[in-house]
């Protein structure tokens, strides 16, 4: 479709973006200093682990965005990692130790993630496939206490009950902390005060029971069959598009998962031109993952002028037509310390052009343009390749400087029992914006034009 093209450039460029083959393996192996620890007499399991230490080290040499890598000296980092790397087990041992390198670069969009956690959880989402999945996410918030922080809307988890905020105690019987079933999910290593977040992988039998607390002085846990299904983050934005109905007023809502594809588009220009017709005003929520510049601007369209943007490399930065519908009603942004990449870049842009309120927590701060790459053992490494302060109105750092919301409020995860602190501030910050307004009526469309399947 017109315009794709554009969408596929973008996505090797910004947030969680597209795979790249593996480079090759020279420079920093071939230049090692002359260090005591001798890699003569390493197993071939050991070298296979070096092997995977030094693919990482230089895609990180040829495609990191920072040529001076935050200065660090790349030899350097090899020697002293390079005995702890050799020694380690194979798969999560391994990875811990080079995360640990990755951490010492101090930036965001920079880790090693296992395969299975790319495969399930972030290529189906460049390419709009759908993969059977439990639909939920656990973040350990204190040491050995998991909490569900994410649940795909209309996905298994949503179906079974589990609530946003419930502590999982027992997966399969098990205890949450000794399951196979936790699956990293990366992170960003050299980002200051994360918490451990996981993906929860399907069980064998094909049902997956959770042992739940839902309240903190409850007596009684709760006991959960969750049987997977198929779906992705761009169906699960789908199925969130809602009309809230609070004080007398109608306020549409859309969770935007990400920005890594123009489903996303076409769900927020379809809520426009149908469900939200007759709404008084719209909730943007942008907690969570980044994406693309083109799906971001699409998305961002509808409310303010998305700054211009270079479509090819050494190109001038243009105005693109994004073909979106206009909405002219008040409008409100959420965000949390969850929301990174792209969505902070919508953010400070929102702000910027003064569109609407931002509720929520201050923004992460983590804001490179980045992409993955296969290492040997198959993981993957995502890495920074581009910074994109161009993307941002007055061309601001956003990288380690958050985004902040205009109104303040904390997000209480823990035993939050399915409550949204952000979205509920949200809908009451938004009703102070229309009480006073005239309500919509059906002469007063959002927009006339044909609509279409996809946004590009």
């Amino acid at each position: 479709m017109k315009y794709r093209f554009l969408l596929l450039f973008a996505l090797c460029f910004f947030g969680w973006a597209v795979h790249s083959p593996m480079l090759a393996q020279d420079t920093v192996a071939d230049e090692k200093p002359g260090a005591a620890f001798d890699e003569s007499e390493l197993t071939d399991a050991q070298k296979k682990n070096v092997e995977v230490l030094d693919g990482m080290l230089n895609v990180i040499r040829r495609g990191f965005y920072d040529k001076k890598y935050t200065g660090l000296n790349l030899k350097d980092l090899r020697a002293r990692y390079v005995k702890r790397a050799a020694m380690a087990e194979p798969g999560m041992p391994l990875h811990d130790v080079l995360r640990e390198l990755l951490g010492e670069f101090h930036v965001s969009h920079l880790t090693v993630m296992e395969a299975d956690a790319y495969n399930d959880h972030f290529a189906p989402e460049m390419d709009n496939t759908k993969r059977s999945q439990v639909g939920f996410d656990v973040t350990e918030l204190e040491k050995g206490d998991y909490f569900v922080t994410d649940i795909l809307t209309g996905g298994a988890a949503d179906k079974a009950g589990l609530k946003r905020g419930d502590r999982v105690l027992e997966l399969e019987g098990e205890p949450i902390a000794d399951s196979e079933l936790l699956l990293d999910a990366g992170g960003d290593p050299g980002l200051p005060d994360q918490h451990a977040h996981f993906f929860i992988r399907n069980p064998a039998d094909g049902t997956l029971n959770v042992k739940v607390k839902r309240h903190a002085d409850d007596t009684e846990n709760i006991d959960l069959e969750i049987k997977p299904s198929s779906i992705n983050m761009i169906q699960a934005t789908k199925n969130s598009v809602t009309v809230i109905e609070y004080e007398g007023r109608k306020f549409g809502y859309i969770r935007f998962w990400h920005f890594l594809h123009d489903g996303m588009t076409s769900a927020l220009k379809h809520a426009l031109k149908k469900e939200w017709e007759m709404c008084d005003g719209v909730i943007i929520d942008l907690r969570g993952r980044g994406g693309s510049p083109m799906v971001m601007n699409a998305c961002f369209a509808p409310f303010g002028d998305p700054p211009p943007m270079s479509t090819f490399p050494g190109m001038p930065p243009r105005q693109v037509d994004y073909r979106m519908p206009k909405w002219t009603r008040p409008v409100v942004a959420l965000t949390d310390h969850g929301s990174r990449s792209a969505k902070e870049v919508y953010a400070a842009n929102w702000k910027y052009l003064d569109i609407g309120p931002v509720v929520g927590e201050s923004t992460l701060g983590a804001v490179l343009g980045s992409t993955f790459a296969q290492l040997s053992d198959g993981s993957y490494l995502l890495y920074p390749a581009q910074n994109v302060r161009d993307l941002v109105y007055g061309k601001v750092e956003l990288e380690g400087n958050p985004v902040e919301p205009t109104h303040p409020v904390k997000d209480l995860v823990e035993y939050a029992a399915g409550q949204d602190t952000i979205k509920e501030a949200g809908i009451k910050v938004l009703y102070e914006k229309v009480k006073d307004l005239p309500k919509p009526t059906k002469k007063d469309p959002v927009d006339d034009s044909p609509e279409e399947e996809e946004g590009f």
